[in-house]
């Protein structure tokens, strides 16, 4: 590779982690309910080149879902790396229903809020639990022994604030 090629990959690497960190302080500090209006930002932050499609793979790479706000609508947030989250209303309202069939517990949520709450239960983890898989209204929990299946519901239930 000759040093005009590093050169422009040094620097296309340089602009990607800057437009990485760039999107994640937007999303940190303003609401934003369509990917028009991050893409409308971000050129007027100078990404003068970034396209809607640029955009979307952006917030797919940074793990970033839809969830309602206080208000109700749904906006642009990054998953919340901190392991002490905390349970809130916010999580509980987003539930619908828990139940079980003697081989998973299914936790049925409204849509895009799956997500969130699966990987809120897998880190923090039970006894009961051996792991969640979310789609985007609902939730499948493995328990650790199908012979335990109430106790692992219940475990669900404890660890989202509801028991």
């Amino acid at each position: 590779m000759n040093v005009c090629k590093k050169h422009q990959l040094s620097t296309t690497n340089k602009n990607n982690d800057n437009l990485i960190s760039i999107c994640k302080q937007l999303l940190q500090q303003q609401s934003f309910t369509v990917q028009c209006d991050i893409r409308n930002k971000l050129i007027e932050l100078g990404f003068h080149d970034i396209s809607s499609s640029t955009v979307s793979r952006l917030l797919f790479r940074l793990g970033v879902i839809k969830i309602p706000n206080a208000s109700g609508k749904k906006v642009y947030c990054l998953p919340n790396d901190d392991k002490s989250i905390k349970v809130n209303t916010s999580i509980a309202s987003q539930i619908e229903f828990i139940t079980h069939n003697q081989l998973v517990v299914i936790i049925k949520t409204k849509p895009g809020s799956a997500r969130i709450i699966a990987k809120f239960i897998d880190r923090n983890p039970h006894q009961e639990i051996l792991g969640a898989i979310a789609g985007n209204d609902t939730i499948m929990i493995a328990p650790r022994d199908i012979n335990h299946i109430t106790e692992c519901e219940k475990a669900v239930d404890l660890c989202l604030g509801r028991a």
